[in-house]
C-alpha cells in the first residue's frame, strides 16, 4: 500500500529537525536565559501574552486564544514552582495541572479552578481543534484574561522586574 506521505518526502528535512534538536549552541529567544526553572516559566508566559496580543491584532484569532491559554498554564506554572508547589524537574502532565494544583495549594479559589479548568477543556480544545469558531471577541476576552492572572501573580510574587511581556 502507498501512503500519501512517505519518508523519502520528507526525510532531509526531518533528519535537519532531528539534529538541530540534539545539537547545542544555537541562537537562543532573547529574555529566557535565565537558570531559575520559574524564571523560565514566568518569561514563557510573558512571550505567550505578547504573542497573543500581536496575533490578535493581526487578526489571528485562533492562535490569539491558544496563546492566552498557555500563558495562564506557564503563569500558574511560574508560582507554583517560585513558591515550592512543584518540582520543575516533574513537570505537570496535562495542561490543566497548573490549575488544579494552584487551587490546591491555595493560589486560587476551587471555584475560580473549576470554571477556568471548564473554560480550557469547553472552549480551548474545541477552538483548536476547529469544532468551534474562533472570533475576535473571544480571542479579546481571552487575551484580556490572561493579561490580568499574570499581572496579578506578578505582583503577588513581587517581581515585575524579571517580566520580559512587551
Amino acid at each position: 500500500m502507498n501512503v500519501p506521505l512517505d519518508l523519502d518526502d520528507i526525510e532531509p528535512l526531518l533528519s535537519d529537525a532531528e539534529t538541530v534538536f540534539r545539537r547545542g549552541g544555537q541562537e537562543t529567544e532573547g529574555g529566557l536565559d535565565v537558570s531559575d526553572a520559574g524564571f523560565v516559566q514566568l518569561r514563557k508566559a510573558c512571550r505567550s501574552l505578547s504573542g497573543g496580543d500581536r496575533l490578535l491584532k493581526d487578526g489571528f484569532y485562533t492562535l490569539g486564544i491558544e496563546a492566552a491559554f498557555t500563558s495562564i498554564e506557564k503563569t500558574f506554572l511560574f508560582w507554583l514552582i517560585a513558591e515550592g508547589h512543584q518540582d520543575p524537574a516533574n513537570p505537570p502532565q496535562s495542561h490543566t495541572t497548573a490549575i488544579k494544583r494552584g487551587a490546591a495549594v491555595g493560589l486560587i479559589s476551587t471555584d475560580t479552578a473549576d470554571r477556568l479548568e471548564e473554560l480550557w477543556t469547553e472552549n480551548r480544545a474545541q477552538t483548536y481543534y476547529q469544532d468551534a469558531k474562533a472570533t475576535r471577541e473571544r480571542a479579546e476576552a481571552m487575551v484580556t484574561l490572561a493579561n490580568r492572572i499574570h499581572t496579578l501573580v506578578v505582583n503577588l510574587v513581587g517581581v515585575r522586574h524579571e517580566c520580559v511581556c512587551g
